[in-house]
């Protein structure tokens, strides 16, 4: 089982869209045992899969259903451990993205102060530190015969929540806009990880070097084989038509052909090395217009929309156009994970 978080440092790129999506194709169309871990405090993607007349089994003063805060309680009042014992999942049998879900919760906006703290005892070779900024670790360890993947999808945040994540994943996969913004995000994300990871492995050596036992423990020891690009897109580009048929307008265009070379060099600590970029460019995805919204309000897939979801018109070929993309992206994520003797 590997970890796969969906990551960038600018928001409104259609990340969220595209990680619930991607989740569903892979469970409904290629049959991957999938938990999907909703790290957001705002909980986009637990929006998304759960319908609204649901969140107050999971948000209301008696919630039926258990969110991430409920495995991370344990660190907000204390101790170094997260808990397991008698927690579960939303199963993927009541929802239409068949996939088993750890909703999102505002509540985890509180455990910044706490996962800062633990960075700064991490950086100075503390057990307690390391512990508690593993907590993901904890919670992969638990599923680990459950599931194929596990998908993390958190916020635009580089702070200590998303650290704590980002250094406990497997891989990264990196939905872009097409503009200048995002060629600027790369460059952040690669500066923030670089010195994440250096300072990380300090830490490791300090700890080592005290003679602390740690065996016992769910850390994560190889931080060099951590977080490693296995993908990115770019999302939400306008199209016209031209003569050779419908490509990116030019401002989208320009920037586009910019990505590949700046991906490659601001990210290259964190490129496998039997990937190469072409393999990384899992595909892009235009702007999706009414489908987006659609698929929100029904809660559903945008590939499985249907007339009772109210879908019509011209939208039923958007729908069977999304779904050859979405099969496409997949297809690669699916051989750059073989590539690498993932699956």
């Amino acid at each position: 089982m590997k970890v796969i978080t969906f990551f960038n440092n600018k928001g409104g790129v259609g990340k969220t869209t595209l990680a619930v999506n991607i989740a569903a194709y892979l469970s409904i169309e290629m049959k991957k045992r999938i938990l999907f871990i909703d790290g957001d405090p705002q909980a986009n993607s637990t929006q998304m899969i759960i319908p609204e007349e649901n969140w107050l089994d999971l948000y209301g003063d008696e919630p039926k259903a258990f969110t991430l805060q409920a495995y991370l309680r344990p660190l907000v009042q204390g101790d170094s451990t997260i808990r397991t014992q008698g927690l579960s999942p939303i199963s993927k049998e009541v929802n239409r993205f068949e996939v088993d879900l750890i909703p999102g919760d505002p509540k985890l906006s509180v455990i910044e102060d706490i996962l800062s703290d633990a960075w700064n005892k991490c950086k100075s070779g503390s057990l307690e530190g390391f512990r508690k900024s593993n907590w993901l670790r904890g919670i992969t360890e638990h599923y680990n015969q459950d599931y194929d993947f596990i998908f993390v999808d958190v916020g635009p945040s580089l702070g200590a929540l998303n650290r704590s994540i980002l250094l406990n994943s497997d891989y990264i996969i990196t939905p872009m806009g097409s503009d200048i913004f995002s060629l600027m995000a790369v460059k952040n994300i690669a500066t923030w990880m670089n010195s994440w990871r250096n300072l990380y492995q300090n830490g490791i050596e300090l700890m080592k070097r005290e003679a602390v036992e740690f065996d016992d423990f769910a850390l994560n020891l190889d931080i060099h084989n951590t977080s490693l690009l296995i993908g990115y897109s770019v999302q939400q580009y306008v199209t016209k038509t031209f003569k050779g048929g419908r490509r990116p307008i030019k401002s989208y265009d320009a920037i586009i052909k910019e990505m590949p070379g700046v991906i490659s060099e601001a990210l290259v600590k964190v490129i496998p090395e039997k990937l190469t970029i072409d393999n990384l460019n899992l595909g892009d995805v235009p702007y999706l217009y009414s489908l987006v919204p659609l698929a929100q309000s029904n809660n559903t897939p945008i590939f499985q929309l249907k007339s009772s979801d109210g879908l019509g018109g011209l939208q039923y070929g958007q729908v069977q156009k999304y779904k050859g993309t979405l099969h496409d992206i997949c297809e690669k994520l699916v051989n750059n994970l073989g590539e690498l003797n993932v699956i």
